[in-house]
């Protein structure tokens, strides 16, 4: 029996046409239990950016955090069938977005189809979203140009 449940929250290809910074996944905490952020991937869906091109992607705590307004909730994922619903909540859309914040992690990819990255901190280095935060975490993209493309993310987490 696991000691803790573990979580995926994916957004299922979140289109960016900007060369501005752009939250694509939010992870909001129950007010009740913390969460820990034990890992995340990132992709970049089929793109037209000319050569040269990069997109940076960062993890980080919302500069704005206790005004945002998340829309459309996604369910996320439990790793073991029978573990309850979990009780975090993430988000693709906000009718008040993230602003930018302090940042916990960042990587920058080459804006070429296909590109991808994972990252699992090692056991204690976790990023923890804890329960007075209002809006826990949120990843964005910047585009060193503006181009449709879709972004793919997944924020693996335990409760």
């Amino acid at each position: 029996m696991a000691i803790v449940d573990t979580y995926t929250a994916r957004t299922t290809g979140t289109t960016v046409n900007a060369s501005t910074w752009t939250p694509i996944l939010g992870l909001q905490p129950a007010t009740t239990k913390r969460v820990f952020v034990v890992g995340i991937r990132i992709d970049i869906g089929v793109t037209t950016a000319a050569a040269g091109a990069s997109v940076l992607f960062q993890l980080m705590r919302p500069g704005n955090s206790g005004s945002i307004v998340g829309t459309s909730a996604i369910t996320p994922n439990p790793h073991d069938p029978a573990a309850p619903a979990s009780l975090a909540t993430s988000y693709a859309t906000w009718s008040t977005a993230p602003t930018t914040g302090l940042v916990l992690w960042e990587q920058e990819l080459p804006f070429t189809t296909g590109s991808s990255w994972e990252e699992f901190p090692p056991s204690g280095y976790e990023w923890v979203v804890p329960t007075t935060a209002a809006f826990g975490l949120v990843v964005a993209v910047t585009c060193s140009t503006a181009n449709s493309t879709p972004f793919y993310t997944d924020l693996v987490f335990t409760e």
